[in-house]
């Protein structure tokens, strides 16, 4: 039996080594982590920690066996924000019709709207953090309108703020091939409503939320992403973050909704912004757990405050194809 004082020798040489061999994995780990103190120690003590081990080809074990997996960008940290469209120099100029010195007869043609029928349904994709889950199973249950849910992809604790944890910015460029849809329907912003922002150009800085440099790079991507999508014929529906039961949410969740909103009105042809705040509010604009459904009180919000109940979903997803309505022609037979 080995002394006391070798076994614990033993134990930290193998933590050590073990340390070595999953440098790659605790760089990822320390790169995701909430910004603060913690999270600036455990960078600065698994960035040397990588270097040695990449230097003594430690790393190469796991990441064999990762490529084995099918797994082998799982310690790849990525936080570029992935936007092919460039940012517009300014506002495009708009062409205004000379003013006719006759008066016209015609009255102006009405612009038809693309009908969808079950024949040929509204393909819709669902995206974002975990707010899209339940309105986009919502979707999923209307079996009685044209429309096909061609996918519901939520990501807890993701946003457009942390592309190293995970990358919606790739994931947008990758969805449309695959999936094919007629309109996009992205849930962000209660997992980016917090002060660090991941992936910022090179020789610019980010105040904290809510700040005119926040506002601005946050904007950037939200727009980069509705362009992004409209480019390619997608419609694009921002859902905004509903009425929270915490008073923290309570300050930063309208900073992201006027971003949201202003991004959607500027683009305001080929997508729209769904007010969720005041749609799931009570009279007085507070928040409320419950809401009356054709008379009967039915409960909308979980009890943390913030995620949606199946009829809150529901309630949604109504008011999502409201909207829809507006853009296409929905057929139900």
């Amino acid at each position: 039996m080995l002394p006391a004082y070798r076994a614990v020798v033993v134990l930290f040489l193998a933590l050590v080594i073990a340390a070595f061999l999953q440098a790659e994995g605790l760089r990822k780990q320390a790169q995701v982590q909430p910004q603060g103190m913690q999270r600036r120690v455990a960078l600065a003590v698994t960035r040397p920690l990588v270097r040695v081990s990449r230097a003594l080809h430690l790393t190469t074990p796991r990441h064999e066996l990762q490529v084995a997996i099918g797994r082998e960008d799982e310690d790849r940290i990525d936080t570029q924000v992935h936007l092919s469209l460039p940012p517009p120099a300014g506002p495009l100029p708009t062409r205004r019709p000379k003013p006719s010195t006759r008066p016209s007869t015609r009255k102006p043609a009405a612009a038809s709207k693309p009908v969808f029928t079950r024949a040929r349904p509204l393909r819709v994709w669902v995206a974002g953090d975990s707010l899209a889950e339940v309105p986009g199973q919502a979707l999923e249950r209307l079996d009685r309108l044209p429309i096909d849910v061609v996918g519901v992809e939520s990501r807890l604790s993701t946003g457009l703020t942390r592309p190293d944890l995970y990358n919606w910015f790739t994931r947008i460029q990758q969805a449309p091939r695959e999936l094919k849809p007629d309109v996009a329907v992205l849930s962000f912003g209660a997992d980016d409503a917090h002060d660090y922002i991941a992936g910022v150009p090179a020789g610019r800085t980010v105040g904290p939320l809510g700040s005119p440099s926040w506002d601005a790079e946050y904007r950037r991507r939200v727009d980069g992403v509705t362009r992004e999508l409209n480019a390619q014929g997608i419609y694009v529906v921002w859902l905004g973050l509903p009425i929270p039961d915490r008073h923290g949410f309570l300050r930063s969740f309208p900073v992201v909704n006027r971003i949201l909103e202003s991004v959607a009105k500027a683009h305001a042809r080929h997508s729209t912004f769904v007010d969720t705040w005041h749609l799931l509010d009570d009279f007085h604009g507070r928040y409320t757990p419950y809401l009356r459904v054709h008379g009967k009180l039915t409960l909308m919000r979980l009890s943390d405050g913030v995620h949606y109940t199946a009829a809150g979903g529901d309630l949604i997803a109504a008011q999502l194809v409201e909207q829809l309505r507006r853009v296409y022609t929905l057929r139900s037979t």
